[in-house]
């Protein structure tokens, strides 16, 4: 268990990628977990992972307040986590939800990488690189 929690708030425009980062960063940590979660092939999704005996959540919902609240509602009747890896937009509700509910949290904000334009090759490259970002960020957190 972590002394405090820590949030990644992976931070982007709407239909920018973030869902399917956080699912293949969801992939890399079933991969490694002791428990996991079902991690589904579309939509939106919350799932926990346990390595080490560190409890990762991933909520993928954070277009608005309400997924969030839902997502971290969802999480709380399940289980405790110590690091969250959430969704959000770049600005305005879902931000500042964030900002005010994990005051007292340590918040790491992410930005997303995205590729605009008809480019669905170099738009998941993108993807690959953040998940991968976001997992050795993690196992970072596993070593201190």
């Amino acid at each position: 268990m972590r002394k405090q929690q820590l949030i990644y708030a992976l931070y982007g425009a709407g239909n920018t990628g973030k869902t399917t980062t956080l699912r293949l960063l969801a992939q890399k940590l079933d991969a490694v977990a002791i428990t996991r979660d079902e991690i589904p092939d579309s939509g939106d999704f919350t799932a926990i992972f346990e390595i080490k005996g560190v409890k990762i959540a991933i909520i993928s919902a954070g277009d608005n307040e309400h997924e969030i609240k839902k997502g971290l509602e969802a999480l709380g009747k399940r289980s405790q986590y110590d690091i969250l890896v959430c969704a959000t937009r770049t600005r305005g509700q879902t931000t500042q939800y964030l900002t005010d509910v994990f005051q007292e949290q340590e918040l790491r904000w992410v930005t997303n990488m995205y590729i605009y334009g008809d480019c669905p090759k170099q738009a998941f490259l993108c993807n690959q690189s953040m998940s991968d970002f976001l997992f050795n960020s993690l196992l970072l957190e596993l070593r201190t």
